[in-house]
């Protein structure tokens, strides 16, 4: 195991910059940063194309409602799920084709310290993916803003300091979110070893099956970490808390990260 003052750091950044090498190809970049801003900005077109003046939305902010400090940020995090399920898919697609590419073998030849390997391309991916997140955020507020212009909305709100200490604090629990669900993905990649299967499984849960046992049984919805991770990005809603999100969703991060790094450390890997 890596002891105090014997490189490690260095050894971690190492493996950090040769994972941005790989995250930083044209076609991966261009095709997250810009998916991901043209997700969140759909989501902020059809809000505001779809929001009526005064009075029920039926379940959609009203443009009275998008005029108040707030509105700037609502769009982005009713995309939220989205945005995760992207991430999702990312970190668990980045991890798992290490396998099915063969690469890994080559990589841990060069670099037999297995947790701190791990370690690095872990935090590249993580940070790829919320440089993407803030990118598609910058997006969709530019996008909001001609949007409220194109139907008459007040803007003004959104630049007091309520206005933009909202924007804030929702881009920072929004992003704890996603950092959350990109966490998840590399776990399960890593457990997995299947890009496509890691893919379609986390998303299955994600999708479907937390709504399914959410609807069985309702009362462990807030125990499930995918609603765990919505309650984070929206600050807590009505039933679950922000700190019980946070703590529930900190389990299952905690829980995943050690399941993946245990088994990495041990598994042979022959491909």
């Amino acid at each position: 195991a890596p002891r105090p003052g014997d490189g490690s750091d260095q050894v971690t950044w190492a493996a950090f910059t040769s994972e941005w090498t790989k995250l930083k190809r044209r076609t991966l970049l261009l095709s997250t940063f810009l998916g991901l801003a043209v997700a969140a900005s759909a989501f902020v077109v059809l809000l505001f194309a779809n929001a009526h003046a005064h009075g029920d939305g039926g379940g959609l902010p009203t443009l009275q409602q998008l005029a108040r400090p707030n509105g700037l940020v609502v769009g982005v995090t009713r995309a939220t799920m989205l945005l995760g399920i992207v991430a999702f898919g990312i970190a668990a697609a980045q991890t798992a084709s290490e396998y099915s590419l063969g690469t890994l073998r080559q990589l841990l030849v060069r670099q037999p310290r297995r947790i701190v390997l791990l370690a690095g391309k872990m935090l590249a991916v993580i940070t790829f993916i919320l440089l993407a997140f803030l990118f598609a955020a910058v997006v969709a507020f530019l996008v909001a803003i001609v949007m409220a212009h194109a139907r008459h909305t007040s803007t003004s709100a959104w630049f007091t300091g309520t206005g933009l200490g909202d924007m804030f604090r929702a881009l920072g629990d929004i992003a704890l979110a996603v950092a959350g669900y990109s966490i998840l993905g590399l776990a399960i990649g890593q457990l997995l070893r299947s890009a496509v299967f890691s893919v379609i499984a986390g998303l299955a849960w994600i999708i479907a099956i937390e709504n399914i046992i959410g609807r069985i049984v309702p009362s462990t919805t807030k125990w499930l970490p995918g609603a765990a991770l919505e309650t984070v990005a929206s600050g807590g809603t009505e039933g679950p808390t922000f700190s019980h999100g946070l703590a529930v969703g900190a389990v299952y991060l905690v829980v995943a990260l050690v399941a993946a790094l245990g088994i990495f450390a041990r598994a042979d890997v022959t491909a």
